[in-house]
Parts: C-alpha cells; sequence; structure tokens
C-alpha cells in the first residue's frame, strides 16, 4: 500500500516517477538535482530514473553519490546506462533527424518500460522547476500536463519566448505558441486556473498519466520525438495541455547557467558536498 500525506490540507497518496535521459550533464546536475530536492511533494512518494547515455565527463559520479546520500529519502532512486555511439546532439538539423530523435525516442521508451508509479514526470536535466511544479501539475487532473519552458535562449537571445515547449498544429506542421500568456511567462509568481492552455505538442517537462505512457510509445517524427508522441496520444483520444503559470528555467549551456546564478546571485543554489 502506498503511504499518504496530508499537503494543505490535501490527502496525498499518488507515486511518482521524475525521469530523464542524461548525457553529459556534470556542468549542470548539481543544480538540476537540488531543484529536484526542493519540489514540494512526499519524497516517499517520488522513484527518480536516470538513463545515463554515451557520457563521458563525470554525469555518473554525481548520480551515483546522489543516489547514495538522498536514496533513503525518496521511494527509489535508479540509475541505468544505455549507450548507443550516437553523435553529440548540437541542434545541427541532420544530426537531429539522423541520430538524435530516434535515439531518444528509444531512451525514453526504456525509461516507459520500468516505470510502474501512477504518473510519469519527464523533466529534461537542463531545466530547473518551481517547488510547486508537481501539486500545480496534479490539481489540473490532466492525462498529459506540461510546465513551460522557452526554448529561443540561443536562436533568439532578444525574444527566447518565441520558441516554447508547446505547439499548435497548423496545416500538418507544428507552430510554436507565443501569445501574450506565454511572453510574460517569466513575470508570473503563481499559477492561477486561467493559466492552463489545450495544446497539440509540448514536452520537456510533462506529466502523464499511466494510462497514456502505457498506452504511447515515442518514435521518430522530423520535429522531433515528443510530435510524434503528442500526435498518437490525440489520436488515442487522449487530450494535451500546458499550465503556462509554470515556468521553468531552461539553462540550454554553460554561458547562460552562469548568466542565471549571477541573475540570482542572493540565493545561489548550492551544489551537493
Amino acid at each position: 500500500m502506498n503511504p499518504t500525506f496530508y499537503l494543505g490540507g490535501v490527502l496525498i497518496s499518488k507515486t511518482i516517477t521524475i525521469a530523464a535521459p542524461v548525457r553529459n550533464r556534470d556542468w549542470i546536475l548539481q543544480y538540476y538535482l537540488d531543484s529536484l530536492f526542493r519540489i514540494d511533494y512526499p519524497k516517499e512518494l517520488i522513484e527518480l530514473r536516470f538513463v545515463i547515455n554515451d557520457s563521458n565527463d563525470l554525469t555518473y559520479d554525481i548520480l551515483s553519490k546522489f543516489k547514495s546520500n538522498m536514496n533513503d529519502l525518496y521511494k527509489k532512486i535508479h540509475i541505468d546506462i544505455y549507450n548507443r555511439d550516437v553523435p553529440i546532439d548540437e541542434r545541427e538539423l541532420s544530426v537531429r533527424n539522423n541520430f538524435i530523435y530516434e535515439h531518444l525516442s528509444k531512451l525514453k521508451n526504456f525509461i516507459i518500460s520500468r516505470t510502474k508509479t501512477d504518473y510519469l514526470f519527464f523533466l529534461d536535466t537542463d531545466i530547473l522547476v518551481p517547488p510547486d511544479i508537481i501539486n500545480n501539475l496534479l490539481k489540473h487532473n490532466k492525462d498529459i500536463v506540461s510546465g513551460l519552458i522557452w526554448n529561443g535562449y540561443l536562436a533568439n537571445p532578444k525574444k527566447p519566448y518565441l520558441y516554447p515547449n508547446i505547439m499548435r498544429l497548423e496545416d500538418g506542421v507544428y507552430r510554436h505558441i507565443s501569445n501574450r500568456a506565454v511572453r510574460v511567462a517569466d513575470t508570473i509568481t503563481s499559477s492561477p486556473s486561467y493559466s492552463l492552455m489545450k495544446v497539440d505538442l509540448t514536452g520537456a517537462v510533462v506529466l502523464m498519466s499511466r494510462e497514456v505512457y502505457k498506452s504511447i510509445k515515442y518514435g521518430f517524427h522530423p520535429q522531433g520525438e515528443d510530435a510524434y508522441f503528442c500526435g498518437m496520444a490525440q489520436e488515442k483520444g487522449f487530450e494535451i495541455f500546458c499550465d503556462v503559470g509554470l515556468f521553468c528555467h531552461h539553462i540550454m549551456n554553460k554561458k547562460l547557467l552562469r548568466e542565471y546564478l549571477n541573475e540570482k546571485e542572493s540565493n545561489t543554489l548550492p551544489p551537493y558536498s
């Protein structure tokens, strides 16, 4: 029987797996893990699953130390290794189409095959989330719901909101949603109910029910493995949502991490010792 907890007077008993493929992330892993640790949800109900693939840095050491220090606090922490000798993702289109999207599909399907909890929360390892992320996603009672990130920090640094992780399908092509709610998302300090938006595609920081992840798999799509997954989900009758009030920081490289830490210098996230 799963343990039960009360948070803010609300009964909590749903088990959740937070999972991600991990490759050469030693530059941000300490901050990512600290962000996970701060999530305001009972750790006894959380499993963590990290799938290390083709890493040649300190990723494994950092995750192993975290597991050694924290395993008793969580329901379970899993570290898997799944090497496939795939080129590094440097956001070059031909590499992504020929290798990356299929590779990520296999890694995510590997995670799905080993997940047994009530919910699966895919959270990329370059994303830092607010502590209330899980509680606010769960309260919507949706089968597929995500937080919001901006992906345009490299492509359009002055307007990163033009490339969020949410899209609509128009004439057979997924196009980014960049309305006012998305553009001001980083200024919102809470998640009001009106911030829930129905979308056709989302990913990177997405919560899905067991009914979803046990009936749908990832696969190749020229716009990414999330496009394949979301298309299949809609074919099976599932609706897809994003809470644009749950803005998460997408730290896409070391330069952006330094900028983020300077911006937050009065509240710098300390690495685990």
